[in-house]
């Protein structure tokens, strides 16, 4: 669910990376943090919304650090007090998992599976083809200017506009 301070949020974090961000282009995290802080303790109007943004990064975190993994002792997933996610923001307690739960949070790991590996796999082709062509090209030293000449990127209006929602539930 989108709530409409979520924008200002995001607009808050983005100026923070941009105003910490240093003259080779580089956002150390702590001193974005620090200013995305800095930005949130002026606007009182927000309070409401970092609330709810602080809560979900503790349920995510929860849900993250609870999540079935190997069991160096026993070899197995299980454990009580692990937390299955089933999709649709319904989570199920391991010990409390039916069969049914199982199945579906089996589906949910094989789909995300192929979607990392997918998605890696995009990664790793990017990464190999632009790689080659710095090599190719020596005088270039940033990618901006490597997609701009070899690869043809040109910004236009409908690109924003795609990028933007392609972005926005981040």
């Amino acid at each position: 669910m989108k709530y409409s301070s979520d924008p200002e949020l995001r607009k808050l974090a983005l100026e923070a990376a941009q105003y910490v961000t240093n003259d080779a282009g580089r956002i150390h995290k702590d001193d974005m943090l620090d200013d995305l802080c800095a930005r949130i303790r002026e606007r009182e109007d927000l309070s409401g919304a970092v609330l709810r943004k602080a809560a979900q990064g503790l349920m995510r975190d929860l849900g993250e650090r609870r999540s079935p993994r190997r069991n160096r002792r026993s070899g197995g997933l299980y454990h009580p007090e692990s937390i299955m996610k089933l999709g649709n923001g319904i989570w199920v307690w391991m010990k409390r998992t039916t069969h049914a739960d199982l199945s579906q949070w089996g589906v949910i790991c094989a789909r995300n599976t192929i979607r990392t590996m997918t998605a890696g796999a995009d990664n790793q082709q990017y990464v190999y083809e632009r790689t080659d062509a710095f090599r190719v090209n020596p005088g270039i030293t940033a990618l901006h200017s490597l997609e701009e000449s070899v690869f043809h990127y040109r910004q236009d209006a409908l690109d924003v506009i795609d990028w933007e929602e392609d972005h926005d539930e981040l």
